[in-house]
């Protein structure tokens, strides 16, 4: 029996829009930190505990599927401005990972991508102001595990965003 070919109909703006919104939500945390008043029941905090980490994590996956899947498909429509764009820009590795406790490997884009997928465990960096509430640091760590062993990664927000743009 033949398989059906299958498409992702998923247009480039869709995808853009879903990275603006990840850029805008990881690095707009300080703004809505420095506007706090540091109180717990502070409005900026509600917001934040309410909304940013999830709108975060589901964007973040969201990227990581849709572009892991267009890379191993090799199917994306490129055209030569792409593809000149890409060859003057190296790929840049996106984090770091360590399995079973060992040395700390680089992080390139596509791999950065399966973790995100397959993490059992999603924890976003935070950092803290002075009298405010905590913000994002810019920074994902993930664990999981593979054939039985676990791993961490830790991968940096703008270079993933980079990555992901040029992908495009």
């Amino acid at each position: 029996m033949q398989a059906f070919p299958t498409a992702l109909l998923i247009e480039r703006p869709l995808i853009y829009s879903s990275l603006y919104d990840l850029a805008a939500v990881v690095f707009g945390s300080e703004g809505l930190a420095r506007l706090s008043t540091g109180d717990d029941r502070d409005e900026f905090d509600k917001l934040r505990v309410r909304h940013e980490v999830a709108q975060a994590t589901k964007l973040l996956i969201e990227v990581a599927v849709i572009l892991r899947n267009l890379l191993d498909g090799r199917n994306w429509p490129l055209d030569a401005i792409h593809e000149t764009r890409v060859d003057g820009r190296p790929e840049t590795h996106v984090g770091v990972i360590w399995e079973e406790a060992k040395m700390e490997t680089s992080l390139g884009f596509r791999d950065a991508c399966n973790k995100l997928i397959h993490a059992k465990q999603i924890s976003f960096g935070m950092a803290a102001l002075p009298d405010r509430m905590n913000f994002l640091d810019g920074t994902v760590e993930l664990h999981g595990d593979w054939q039985g062993k676990d791993w961490v990664a830790k991968v940096r927000l703008a270079d993933f965003i980079r990555m992901a743009v040029r992908q495009l």
